[in-house]
């Protein structure tokens, strides 16, 4: 059994270091996903914000076109957001989850296993310390209840 649950535990390890390194890898996509949409996003805006602002500025008075530049700009870094936030693990997460799950659930099994037999063992050394108790205190064999007839006896004995 011990080497059953050691190499359940060895399973369950492997699969929650294994998440662990998708679940990194997914971060740290998002991570370049998010700097490179930042920086587009400053160099973008910063020349897109100058030549738009000069022309709307031709057409409309400066509360507008810089009202129409920041609309822009949200537009613009919320396509980014968005593209970083559809970063998925795919199919490996899902087999690597039934994997731990599967893990977890031997584990479970085996722990619950050495639990009864814990209950087992406590019982029994129970019932062994009941019939010392009863051995010594004179309850076994019905010795208690013959005790007095006994000393009694012995009694007469004595006296003839």
């Amino acid at each position: 059994m011990s080497e059953d649950f050691n190499a359940k535990m060895k399973l369950l390890i492997k699969s929650e270091k294994a998440m662990l390194s998708l679940e990194m890898r997914k971060k740290s996509r998002q991570t370049v996903w998010i700097a490179l949409a930042l920086l587009a996003v400053l160099l973008g805006l910063i020349t897109l914000n100058i030549t738009i602002f000069f022309y709307l500025e031709t057409m409309y008075s400066n509360l507008i076109s810089a009202a129409v530049l920041s609309v822009l700009n949200l537009f613009a870094a919320s396509i980014f957001f968005l593209v970083a936030s559809k970063q998925t693990t795919g199919a490996e997460t899902e087999a690597i989850e039934e994997i731990r799950n599967f893990a977890w659930s031997q584990v479970q099994t085996d722990m619950d296993e050495v639990k009864q037999n814990i209950t087992q063992y406590t019982d029994s050394i129970s019932k062994v310390k009941r019939s010392v108790d009863n051995f010594t205190s004179g309850e076994a064999f019905g010795i208690k209840n013959v005790l007095p007839i006994i000393t009694t006896l012995i009694d007469l004995n004595k006296k003839k």
